[in-house]
């Protein structure tokens, strides 16, 4: 069966042209089906190129109907980069404006209404804000030592505006570096506060000894999250245990031996298997 539709595809036919009116054989030739198919997607791949080349070297496409040409491509790439700028500027000028404001008050002055695009329909007064008794209260507050709103007031952010709590009040020490395999944060304790507290409700999965008598604790929160505490002095809670964000589950060490040294917390967040950069989840 095979072997007779080969035979038939490459039998040789004869294909002329005859005029019509004496019958004669203006022209002829002796070619297979598959030959002359052969012949017919090649002369297609052929024109296709030639179009595919005209379209990338020349600049034929400009001649069809509907086709923007490359001027007008140009034109309107230079136009949004124009509007990209006139944004940058904008931005530049307030973020410039603002800052001047700042300085303005903080010299105990009052800023100017003004404005830096000038149209025919559009004018700003600049006189001088009458000063109210809101702005002078804001400035007490701003500058003021003891105020929580005071510019000088380098107290830590509450907690409470992140993911998680702190699982201490202290110092970072050394940072998270994954491509370093360090997992882990250190923590230097302040106003010498050793306890360790938990970062979010859970539940105590592994309470693990450690070199030199330290320990280490980990527990299971939600959303696959898990926290991890090293170089514990002192775990107080047990494996199965639950606890409560902000309870403290352990204490780090004040001392080493007869000298007065003290121990950092070293503290990971794992998320599915995954170490985490605490300093993103927690504010310190």
């Amino acid at each position: 069966m095979i072997r007779e539709i080969w035979e038939r595809l490459t039998e040789k036919q004869l294909l002329s042209m005859r005029n019509r009116t004496d019958d004669e054989i203006n022209w002829k030739i002796n070619i297979s089906p598959l030959a002359l198919w052969g012949s017919i997607i090649t002369l297609l791949i052929i024109i296709f190129t030639v179009l595919l080349v005209l379209m990338a070297y020349t600049s034929i496409l400009d001649i069809l109907p509907g086709y923007r040409t490359k001027a007008e491509r140009l034109n309107e790439e230079l136009t949004e980069n124009i509007m990209r700028l006139n944004d940058i500027e904008r931005n530049m000028e307030d973020i410039r404006a603002y800052n001047e404001a700042v300085a303005t008050i903080m010299g105990g002055s009052t800023p100017t209404l003004h404005s830096t695009v000038l149209t025919d329909t559009i004018r700003y007064d600049k006189s001088r804000i009458l000063p109210t008794r809101a702005d002078s209260l804001l400035r007490d507050l701003l500058e003021s030592n003891t105020s929580e709103y005071s510019l000088s007031n380098t107290k830590p952010l509450r907690s409470e505006a992140a993911m998680f709590s702190a699982p201490m009040r202290g110092t970072i020490t050394r940072n998270f570096d994954a491509p370093e395999s360090s997992f882990d944060i250190a923590i230097m304790p302040i106003d010498m506060n050793f306890s360790v507290m938990a970062i979010e409700n859970g539940s105590v999965i592994a309470v693990e000894s450690q070199s030199e008598g330290l320990s280490s604790i980990t527990i299971q929160h939600n959303g696959g999250y898990i926290s991890v505490y090293k170089n514990l002095a002192e775990s107080l809670v047990r494996k199965g245990q639950t606890v409560q964000s902000g309870s403290v589950i352990g204490r780090i060490g004040e001392n080493n031996g007869q000298e007065e040294t003290i121990s950092e917390l070293g503290f990971e967040l794992w998320r599915d298997g995954t170490a985490q950069d605490p300093e993103r989840y927690i504010l310190f």
